[in-house]
């Protein structure tokens, strides 16, 4: 009966849409995206009589895919232009101008005629923050450094999706409590109810120094004075690990815990280049502890100096001694889900290597430290390595190590396209 009668309504309802004219169609399809426009926060700027366009493009700059651009006019008021993050070109944005400009006339029931050929042979975009003129149509805008502002918090709410499924799809959640030993990566702030689970080789060096400002136990205000032998010191910060396991447990459930995270791979060859290649007195260790026993196992016909000293260990061969013998045994090539237990903790950011300035703002401004400035280093351009490395090893230790940091990829949304020009399943 209940079935019948809900097909009746929907039958008097289908009815009554098909007996609506045009117009009356129209006025309750821009009423209900008003109500929708003005209950969105996202959306709550735009007109009443938005476009589909510029419904499109808010969302497009919400995800981080858009910037706006704010044109001044002399007298005018600024104008808001909407263009795709990568890819624009000025004659691109030349047109987007002329679009906005031009429903911006229809809106105000404006009819004046506009030689757009005379306009932009008499004047150019000029980016006010560095004075450089956009002169040439087909250079991108990014050339003349323009650029938008990032949205940390959407990144977050794809980011922590990204965790949440990947745990869930790996089974890699674990539900009994964990040992107190197994905190021993989480570093702890008191003052602003911080913990952070550093991961070598990922701003570690430059996080502990920050750290050492927020707890008081430097001298110093500026992280960027802090050496970094002294960042790295056992005793420089406190570790969740020498808390009671009660008071570990009240720190999990109302501090806030963050973790930096990094392509594994890149990761992987920032270690194997910072403990193998560099010339360090601390690097002597890596080279004494694993560089001989690499050279000695996996390599043929060694020279008695590389025996004797572990150096010049190849990217080939760190890499199949991994393969072969794992990626547990030190903490600088140990994978971040071994690490820092991203299934089992609940981590309230999880920030990107590729984004860690923004990510640090976000995150000091959080525990109420904006006063803190995260060290800008220079980039030891790893990325740009990666392929170089990576050529040197066959398709089959590619998969290989995957597999090995299989779980990073998964939970923290790296692939291998731009190394391979394609993803491993």
């Amino acid at each position: 009966m209940g079935d019948t009668d809900a097909d009746a309504k929907q039958q008097t309802i289908d009815e009554e849409i098909e007996n609506l004219s045009h117009e009356d169609l129209l006025e309750i399809t821009q009423s209900s995206i008003r109500r929708l426009i003005t209950s969105d926060p996202l959306l709550s700027d735009l007109p009443p009589d938005v476009t589909f366009e510029e419904v499109v493009a808010q969302i497009a700059v919400a995800q981080g895919q858009s910037i706006t651009v704010i044109v001044d006019r002399y007298s005018e008021s600024p104008l808001n232009v909407v263009i795709p993050q990568k890819g624009t070109s000025v004659l691109d944005l030349k047109k987007a101008y002329r679009r906005a400009f031009t429903l911006k006339q229809q809106r105000q029931r404006i009819k004046t005629k506009i030689s757009w050929n005379y306009v932009w042979r008499t004047y150019h975009f000029q980016n006010i923050q560095n004075g450089q003129v956009m002169r040439d149509d087909n250079r991108e805008v990014s050339e003349y450094a323009l650029e938008g502002s990032r949205y940390p918090w959407l990144d977050q709410i794809a980011r922590q999706e990204q965790l949440l499924v990947g745990c869930d799809n790996m089974g890699l959640r674990y539900k009994k409590k964990l040992a107190i030993d197994k905190l021993n990566h989480i570093l702890v702030d008191h003052n602003h109810k911080l913990l952070y689970c550093y991961v070598p080789k990922v701003a570690c060096t430059n996080w502990k120094r920050v750290l050492m400002v927020l707890t008081g136990d430097s001298d110093t205000k500026h992280p960027v004075q802090i050496s970094a032998n002294v960042a790295h010191m056992d005793n420089s910060t406190l570790k969740l690990s020498q808390l009671t396991q009660a008071e570990a447990d009240s720190c999990l459930r109302d501090y806030t815990l963050f973790l930096v995270v990094r392509h594994p791979f890149e990761r992987l060859l920032s270690a194997y280049r910072n403990k193998f290649l560099d010339n360090t007195p601390t690097n002597k260790y890596f080279k004494y502890r694993y560089g001989k026993y690499i050279i000695q196992k996996y390599r043929k016909n060694p020279a008695p100096e590389d025996l004797e000293s572990g150096a010049n260990v190849t990217f080939r061969e760190f890499i199949r001694y991994l393969i072969k013998e794992g990626v547990l045994s030190n903490e600088h090539w140990a994978p971040v889900y071994e690490l820092c237990l991203p299934c089992t903790l609940n981590y309230t950011f999880v920030s990107h290597y590729e984004t860690i300035l923004d990510d640090a703002a976000t995150i000091l401004n959080m525990v109420n430290a904006p006063s803190v400035s995260f060290p800008v280093t220079r980039s030891k351009r790893t990325k740009d390595n990666l392929r170089f490395y990576f050529q040197q090893l066959s398709i089959y230790e590619i998969e290989a190590l995957y597999r090995l940091y299989e779980a990073d990829f998964k939970l923290f949304g790296y692939g291998l396209e731009d190394l391979l020009g394609y993803d491993l399943a």
